[in-house]
């Protein structure tokens, strides 16, 4: 049961990393739709950076966890249905975010706002998803090694969700513009959960 979790959990992923893919698939007809494709890779980069940061969290996961039960099941599962979902908001939000920093690529002609508050909602939804998955190994058979990188892995995955919720607050708010900034914090945040985290379980709990 295992293996054949990890095989479709791959292919999604694997799955949602195409839907990513620059200029969305269209073809490359000239030399100026292939700049503006070219201009798209920075967005496509970072688009793949997250998916493939909630592939590795669940990797981890699986690591820890083994085999597991019908509870890790349905929170892959649950995982799984949201990649796919969060897929179009991210890639959006990538390609105006690279087009704010860059000035290439397509853009996103729509509110910044609610692209951040729509793409915040999948952020939050995703990270406490995958919180709750090393929630759940804690309740495998593990060594208070094993059990310090749960924990540790569940606050930062917490600490993600709550960062989210941060960003879709302000895109409701008349500063919604900068709702994208909020999450320039997590390099802060998720540092300072790893330094002072006792990753070699030898705290009391």
């Amino acid at each position: 049961m295992g293996g054949r979790l990890d095989n479709f959990t791959d292919a999604a992923f694997a799955f949602a990393v195409t839907l990513l893919i620059i200029g969305g698939g269209s073809s490359i007809g000239d030399s100026d739709t292939l700049l503006v494709a070219l201009g798209d890779l920075p967005a496509f980069a970072f688009g793949f950076a997250i998916i493939a940061m909630y592939w590795i969290a669940h990797v981890r996961w699986r690591a820890m966890r083994g085999e597991g039960d019908w509870v890790g099941v349905a929170l892959t599962m649950l995982l799984v249905f949201l990649v796919l979902i969060y897929v179009q908001p991210l890639r959006s939000m990538a390609a105006a975010t690279n087009q704010w920093f860059t000035g290439q690529g397509d853009g996103f002609g729509g509110s910044i706002a609610t692209l951040f508050i729509i793409y915040g909602t999948g952020f939050v939804a995703m990270s406490l998803t995958t919180a709750a998955l090393f929630a759940e190994a804690l309740r495998g058979d593990l060594s208070p090694k094993q059990r310090a990188y749960a924990r540790g892995d569940r606050t930062i995955w917490l600490v993600h969700a709550m960062t989210g919720l941060v960003s879709v607050a302000v895109g409701l708010t008349r500063f919604g513009a900068f709702a994208a900034l909020v999450y320039a914090t997590l390099p802060l945040t998720i540092g300072l959960v790893v330094w002072k985290h006792d990753w070699d379980g030898t705290r009391q709990e």
